[in-house]
């Protein structure tokens, strides 16, 4: 089995694992992390696209020209920056998913941000 076809077989299933692409495309548009397809196909590309660049120990730019260069999307580096800077609540969403549970996000507690409503008046 060669280097790009396990690849793709390993998002396959990670996507499988998350609901499959109709969630996955659901819940990105919900959470305002996807608006319309551009540069971007689906949500599944962007998807893609965050995970590469935070797992993959690639910067904005390198990220980018990998994307063009498999033909997931065309866009630049400020581009990518602005559609991850959207994504936040989406990421949150799809790791509780996975985890099982709601899980509430870290900084939600913290004192800067003020605390969510199991917390009030403690």
């Amino acid at each position: 089995m060669g280097h790009e076809s396990l690849l793709n077989e390993l998002w396959q299933s990670s996507l499988a694992r998350l609901g499959g692409e109709a969630v996955i495309n659901t819940s990105a548009r919900e959470l305002g992390a996807f608006q319309r397809a551009r540069a971007v196909g689906c949500a599944a590309d962007l998807l893609r696209l965050i995970l590469s660049y935070c797992l993959g120990g690639m910067g904005l730019r390198t990220t980018s020209a990998w994307a063009s260069s498999v033909g997931l999307a065309e866009l630049s580096s400020v581009a990518l920056l602005k559609r991850l800077r959207k994504c936040r609540a989406w990421m949150e969403y799809l790791v509780s998913a996975l985890l099982g549970a709601a899980v509430q996000p870290a900084w939600a507690a913290h004192p800067a941000f003020g605390r969510d409503e199991h917390s009030k008046g403690r």
